[in-house]
C-alpha cells in the first residue's frame, strides 16, 4: 500500500479514538469541575464515614449491652465447634498426656500435679458446657459484652484522629430522629463544594459502626469470641438534615494532588479530542483530493501467501491489543491508575497512544483486506485451503456414521475425565474414595469397549489386506450390532461377490476360449472345402460332370461361409446396440404360419411330427416383422436340426396376461448339459462334435432380437426335453 493510504488510516484511528473517548468521558470533564466529580464525592463520603461513628452517631454501647441476647443455635454452635463431648475430652487428654509423661520423665511431681489439675479442670468445663445451657449462655453473653466494650474503647481512642479529619469540611446538621444538632466550622465561608441534605434532596446517612473496628476479638475468653458488630447490633444508621461544605481554605492542603490529577486528565482528554477533530478534517481533505490513491488498498504479496488461519490470528492479535491499549490508556488518562499520574507516566501514556493508533490502523486495514478478498471471491480459495476447512471436513467425516461418531466422542470424554480424576487423586489422595468406584464401574467398561473396538478394527484391517492379496478364505466374524460388526457383514458380502466374480471371470475365459475354437472350426471347415475343390477344378483332365459337381459344392460351401459371417456380423451389431428396429403392427399368428410354411419341405424330410397350436383370433404386437420372423425361423430350424428322429415337436402360440407366448418343445437327439444359460452363448451347439450344419448363433441371435424388443426368452431343460419360450406384449 502507498504511504498516503497508511497515513489516511492513521488519521482515521486518531479520529475514532477521539469520538469514542468523547462519548465516554465528555460529560465528565466538559462543563464540570473536580468538586463535581465522582472521585471527589467518594473522598468526601469516606471522610464523613470516618468521623460519623465517632463524633456524629456514636454507638450507645450500654444500651446495646442491655439488649444483648443469646439464641439457642448459638449455644449448640459453641458446644460443638470442636466436635462432640467425647471428641473434645479425648483431645484434651491426648494434648495433656504428653506433658504429663515429660514431667514424669523429669521426676517433677509438682509440675505433673499442676498439669493434671489443669487437664481435669478443662474436662470439667467441657462437661459443664454440654450439661448446662446457662453456663454456655453466660460465656457467650460475657464474650459479646467484652466485644462491645472493646469496640467502645477503640472508638474513644480514635476521637482525636476523627477531629483531625473533620478539619477539611464544615457542617451544620441535625439528627432527624433525636433533633440533636452538630456543627463544625463556618458554613458561610467561601466554599468549593456545597451540598444540602433534606427530605427532598436526600438525607445524609451516617453508619453508627466504624468500618475499621467492625470485627473485634476477645482473646481473654477463647478463640470463638470473634464477632462482627453487625452481628451484635445490626446495621444501625442515623439520618441527618443540614449542609456540608468544603472551604476554599482547605483546598490547597487537602485536595491539591487530586485536583492536579483531575486537571491533567481533563487537559489530556481535551487535547486528544482536538487532535481527533484535526485528524478527521485532514482525513476528509485527503479523501476528497486523493480518493483514488486511498482506495487502492492492494494486499501485499507477503500477506496473500498467509493462510486464512494466519489472517484471522493476525486480526485477533491486533484487535485484542487495540482493546487492551484503549482500556489502559483511558484509565491512565482518567487519572485513576495507582493514584498517581503523569509525573512519571507521561512517556508511558504517549507510547500507549502510539500503540493504540498502530493497533487500530492494522485492525481496520486487515478487515478491509478480508472484505476485498470476499468481494473478489478470494476468500473462497482461502477457506478451501485452510486448516479450519480441513478440520471441519474431518469432523463431518467422524459423524458420517452418527452412532460411531457419538461413541467416539463419549470415549474421549470419559478417558479425559479419567485422566483428570487421576490427577485429582494425586493432589488429594482422599478423592480415591470417589474415584475408585467410578473407575471400576465407568472407566474400566469404557476401556473394555475401546479395546473391543480396536480389536474389531484390526480384524477388519487384516481381512481387507488378505482380500487385496486375493486370499478369499474364511469370513470375518465380529459379534454384536456395532458399526464394525455391520462393516464385517458388508466385507463378507464383498468377499463373496469377489469370489463369484472370479468364478464368472473364469467361466468367461473358458467361454471365450471355446468361442475362438468354435469360430475357427466353423470358418475353417467351409474354407478348407472351398480351397480343396478349387484345386480340383484346376486339373485339366476332369470331366464336365465332375466340374459341375465341384462348382455346386463350392457354391454351397461359399453360401454357408457367407451365412456364417453374416450371422456373426449381425449378432455383433445387436450386442453393440447398433441394430435399428422398424416396429409396426404385426399379426403374430400369421407370422408363425409363414415361418412354418417356409420349412414345410424340410420338416417332411426329417419325418418329425410337428404339432402346431395357435389361437383362433389374431394376436397383434408392435415388432419389427422381419427381425421377429428371424426369431421364429431360428427356433424352428433349431428344432429341425436337433430333434430326435421319429419324435414330436410342439409349436404353440397363445395369450397369457396380455402377452403372446411362442413355445417350442422337442426331445433332443444330443445330450444337453445342466448349464442351460450356455446355450445362449455364441457358437454354442448341442452337437458338441459340430457334425451338423449351422453357425451356432441361432439362439444367440434370437435372444438379442427378443431383448431389443423388450421381450423375454427362456429355455427349460428336463433331461432330453428341450423347451424354449418367447414372450412379447400384445396390443
Amino acid at each position: 500500500m502507498k504511504k498516503i493510504t497508511w497515513g489516511f488510516f492513521v488519521l482515521i484511528s486518531i479520529a475514532l479514538f477521539a469520538v469514542i473517548t468523547f462519548a465516554s468521558y465528555g460529560p465528565k470533564y466538559l462543563g464540570s469541575t473536580y468538586y463535581e466529580s465522582e472521585n471527589f464525592d467518594w473522598i468526601l463520603e469516606n471522610k464523613i464515614q470516618e468521623i460519623g461513628p465517632v463524633l456524629l452517631s456514636r454507638l450507645d454501647v450500654e444500651k446495646e449491652i442491655e439488649n444483648l441476647k443469646v439464641e439457642p443455635y448459638e449455644i449448640e454452635q459453641y458446644r460443638n465447634h470442636f466436635g462432640s463431648e467425647i471428641d473434645q475430652i479425648r483431645s484434651v487428654q491426648d494434648r495433656y498426656q504428653e506433658m504429663i509423661n515429660d514431667a514424669e520423665a523429669n521426676d517433677n511431681q509438682v509440675l505433673k500435679e499442676e498439669i493434671t489439675k489443669e487437664r481435669d479442670d478443662k474436662i470439667v468445663e467441657i462437661r459443664a458446657n454440654f450439661n448446662d445451657d446457662e453456663t454456655v449462655r453466660e460465656k457467650i453473653l460475657t464474650s459479646k459484652i467484652e466485644a462491645l466494650k472493646k469496640y467502645d474503647t477503640k472508638i474513644a481512642n480514635s476521637v482525636a484522629r476523627a477531629k483531625i479529619n473533620q478539619k477539611s469540611i464544615a457542617y451544620d446538621i441535625t439528627n432527624v430522629d433525636t433533633g440533636e444538632r452538630f456543627t463544625y466550622g463556618d458554613i458561610n465561608e467561601d466554599a468549593v463544594y456545597k451540598k444540602v441534605f433534606n427530605d427532598r434532596n436526600g438525607y445524609l446517612i451516617v453508619s453508627s459502626i466504624h468500618q475499621d473496628f467492625n470485627d473485634v476479638r476477645n482473646d481473654e475468653l477463647d478463640t470463638l469470641s470473634i464477632y462482627s458488630l453487625y452481628d451484635l447490633v445490626g446495621d444501625e444508621t442515623t439520618h441527618f438534615t443540614g449542609r456540608v461544605i468544603v472551604p476554599k481554605s482547605v483546598v490547597l492542603s487537602e485536595h491539591l494532588e487530586e485536583l492536579r490529577k483531575y486537571n491533567q486528565s481533563k487537559a489530556f482528554f481535551i487535547v486528544s479530542w482536538i487532535l481527533g477533530l484535526l485528524s478527521a478534517a485532514i482525513a476528509y481533505w485527503l479523501y476528497r483530493t486523493r480518493r483514488d490513491e486511498i482506495r487502492s488498498i492492494s494486499i501485499p504479496q507477503l500477506i496473500e501467501k498467509v493462510s486464512l488461519e494466519g489472517r484471522i490470528v493476525g486480526l485477533l492479535v491486533t484487535t485484542i491489543g487495540l482493546f487492551n491499549t484503549y482500556y489502559s490508556l483511558t484509565r491512565r488518562m482518567d487519572g485513576m491508575v495507582y493514584n498517581h499520574f503523569y509525573g512519571e507516566n507521561l512517556a508511558n501514556t504517549i507510547f500507549s497512544f502510539l500503540f493504540l493508533v498502530i493497533f487500530s490502523t492494522l485492525t481496520m486495514v486487515q478487515i478491509i483486506w478480508l472484505v476485498n478478498d470476499s468481494k473478489n471471491n478470494e476468500i473462497t480459495n482461502l477457506w478451501k485451503n485452510s486448516r479450519i476447512k480441513q478440520i471441519n471436513v474431518k469432523m463431518q467425516d467422524v459423524f458420517l456414521n452418527r452412532s460411531l461418531g457419538i461413541q467416539f466422542v463419549i470415549l474421549l470424554f470419559v478417558i479425559f475425565l479419567a485422566g483428570l480424576g487421576f490427577g485429582g487423586v494425586l493432589l488429594q489422595p482422599v478423592l480415591i474414595l470417589v474415584y475408585a468406584p467410578l473407575f471400576m464401574f465407568v472407566v474400566l467398561p469404557v476401556l473394555y469397549l475401546l479395546f473391543r473396538r480396536v480389536a474389531s478394527y484390526n480384524k477388519l484391517a487384516i481381512a481387507t489386506e488378505q482380500m487385496a492379496k486375493g486370499q478369499l478364505t474364511g469370513d470375518v466374524h465380529i459379534r454384536g450390532k456395532s458399526v464394525f460388526a455391520e462393516h464385517a457383514r458388508h466385507l463378507n458380502k464383498l468377499r463373496e461377490g469377489v469370489r463369484v466374480s472370479q468364478s464368472e471371470q473364469a467361466k468367461s475365459e473358458r467361454l471365450k476360449t471355446e468361442l475362438i475354437t468354435n469360430v475357427s472350426h466353423d470358418l475353417r471347415t467351409p474354407l478348407t472345402s472351398i480351397i480343396t475343390y478349387t484345386d480340383l477344378l484346376k486339373k485339366p483332365d476332369i470331366t464336365e460332370e465332375e466340374r459341375m459337381s465341384y462348382v455346386a459344392i463350392l457354391d454351397r460351401k461359399s453360401q454357408r461361409l457367407k451365412t456364417l459371417i453374416e450371422d456373426l456380423f449381425e449378432v455383433s451389431k445387436m450386442a453393440s446396440g447398433n441394430m435399428q428396429l422398424n416396429k409396426q403392427k404385426v399379426d403374430l399368428t400369421q407370422l408363425m404360419q409363414q415361418a412354418l410354411a417356409e420349412h414345410e419341405e424340410d420338416i417332411q424330410k426329417t419325418g418329425l411330427d410337428f404339432r402346431v397350436s395357435k389361437p383362433t383370433s389374431t394376436l397383434l404386437a408392435y415388432v419389427d416383422g422381419q427381425k421377429w420372423w428371424r426369431v421364429l425361423d431360428n427356433l424352428i430350424v433349431n428344432a429341425i436340426k436337433y430333434t430326435l428322429p421319429g419324435t414330436r415337436v410342439y409349436v404353440t402360440l397363445n395369450e397369457i396376461d396380455g402377452c403372446a407366448h411362442f413355445i417350442v418343445k422337442n426331445v433332443t437327439k444330443y445330450e444337453l448339459g445342466e448349464n442351460v444359460e450356455e446355450l445362449f452363448e455364441r457358437f454354442k451347439r448341442a452337437d458338441t462334435s459340430r457334425h451338423t450344419d449351422g453357425s451356432g448363433l441361432g439362439l444367440a441371435i434370437a435372444q438379442s432380437i427378443v431383448d431389443l424388443h423388450g421381450g423375454t426368452m427362456k429355455i427349460d431343460v428336463d433331461g432330453d426335453l428341450f423347451k424354449v419360450t418367447v414372450s412379447i406384449e400384445i396390443i
